[in-house]
């Protein structure tokens, strides 16, 4: 028997015919995956979070393009402290020509 490692997750997607989708993470590894489960007697689907924005197109992209957005700061927050500013990753800067035009 396979152990399944302890996983926290928040749907965001119940399609037509029962379709499930949650966002997922490990609590082990920290990794985020979308899991899938067509109806309730089927076996869930763990899917890489990068493939399944790749691979899907439909609402349930959108939606877990929706669930993503609404975890982030809104700008009143992110300005204040200054510990929500996104900044350029280091190693990008080195190839990005500092210069516009």
């Amino acid at each position: 028997m396979i152990e399944q490692a302890p996983r926290v997750g928040r749907e965001f997607h119940v399609g037509p015919l029962g379709d499930r989708y949650a966002l997922t993470r490990d609590l082990k590894t920290g990794e985020p995956y979308v899991l899938h489960r067509s109806c309730e007697t089927d076996p869930a689907v763990q899917l890489d979070l990068g493939s399944f924005l790749v691979l899907f197109r439909g609402q349930e992209r959108d939606d877990l393009l929706q669930l993503i957005g609404s975890m982030l700061p809104n700008g009143e927050q992110a300005g204040q402290d200054g510990a929500n500013v996104v900044r350029p990753l280091r190693f990008m800067s080195r190839w990005m020509s500092s210069r516009q035009g």
